[in-house]
């Protein structure tokens, strides 16, 4: 893969924009729609979207906008969008993608991705088949440009290596010097498949530490641009977001400084495993230890579990919701179902992993 200031080169030979504007948690309506506007006026040219941040349509009246006014054309911008959990599948997946590009009001998208391996799933590898063959054949169809994975862990990696027809060119995966993922970015180095990080700035907790307050006087940065200059630095696509226009010009203004060889030592010293709230299989492993490793096992369901586990299953679907809100709803239900002991352990370690 070749690398210029403003690009990446992918193993099928087109650029993804660096650094990429993320839409997750932006409400739909004004609020997306002028965020997006900033971003593209702001110079970004990757957008980055998906079917559960519920906000396409204001994501692409923002587009259409700034196409008509001439700000920008279409083809030099790099549209992306992703299948969520619940719309898996062959079938699905498709109409799912059709829907996005119809709400969006694109004709393609750039880069479409598999949201999730759904890892917590017994049957994840022939849910995550199904889609990625149904993707490319949207790809076939010129309906995506190229096909990607987010949130991969190396065995998901792996069956889709040894199984898919086109390679993915992405995989779309939280990464910041608190959560560093060095197994999987090093396996797709290899493969040359392009890491993607999102929750460059760990959900704000990077405001609150004294590394990165140290290194923001020292370069005279906010600690915003020291975050995403790390990814950049590390040959990682950096996904930011905000919804105010002043952090959106400047989260985008990376490329005028560089961090030193040493300091970059120091913020790789931050890695400890500390992750965002929310996993995109709705949970968290029990041990802080790789998820593609031996120790990580997938919570198995039972029958009743998926009879009574409505609440976890529409936190995989749409809501993600906290540990308060996991035990205010859950408790309730062990009450019902107490004399169940199998489900009960087993729920017990959904609850633990939050």
């Amino acid at each position: 893969m070749g690398v210029n200031e403003n690009s990446i080169v992918l193993n099928n030979g087109m650029e993804i924009p660096i650094p990429g504007f993320g839409t997750d948690q932006v409400p739909d309506g004004e609020t997306v729609i002028n965020a997006v506007t900033w971003a593209i006026e702001s110079g970004y040219r990757h957008i980055d979207n998906a079917d559960c941040y519920n906000n396409q349509a204001g994501v692409g009246i923002a587009i259409k906008n700034c196409i008509e006014k001439g700000i920008v054309k279409r083809e030099e911008l790099f549209i992306v969008n992703k299948v969520p959990d619940w719309k898996q599948g062959y079938d699905s997946t498709i109409k799912c993608c059709k829907e996005s590009l119809k709400l969006t009001g694109l004709d393609y998208f750039d880069l479409y991705l598999v949201h999730s391996p759904r890892r917590r799933l017994e049957d994840w590898r022939a849910s995550v088949l199904d889609t990625y063959r149904a993707i490319e054949t949207l790809h076939k169809e010129g309906l995506v440009k190229a096909i990607g994975v987010s949130n991969f862990e190396i065995r998901h990696l792996e069956f889709i290596l040894e199984e898919a027809e086109i390679k993915p060119v992405v995989n779309q995966i939280e990464f910041h010097p608190q959560h560093q993922q060095k197994h999987v970015v090093e396996f797709c180095k290899k493969h040359v498949i392009q890491v993607v990080g999102w929750g460059t700035l760990n959900q704000g907790k990077i405001f609150k530490n004294d590394v990165f307050k140290q290194l923001a006087e020292k370069y005279q940065k906010d600690i915003g641009q020291i975050a995403t200059r790390y990814s950049y630095q590390k040959g990682v696509v950096p996904l930011v977001r905000s919804t105010k226009k002043e952090r959106i010009e400047s989260n985008g203004k990376i490329k005028d400084f560089a961090i030193s060889s040493e300091d970059m030592l120091l913020l790789d010293s931050l890695d400890g495993g500390e992750f965002s709230n929310w996993h995109h299989d709705g949970i968290k492993p029990m041990k802080m230890v790789p998820a593609d490793s031996q120790e990580y096992k997938p919570v198995k369901y039972t029958r009743k579990y998926k009879l009574f586990g409505f609440i976890p299953f529409l936190v995989e679907k749409k809501y993600r919701w906290n540990k308060t809100k996991w035990f205010l709803f859950g408790i309730p239900v062990l009450k019902i179902i107490k004399k169940d002991k199998l489900f009960l352990n087993k729920y017990k370690k959904v609850l633990a992993f939050y």
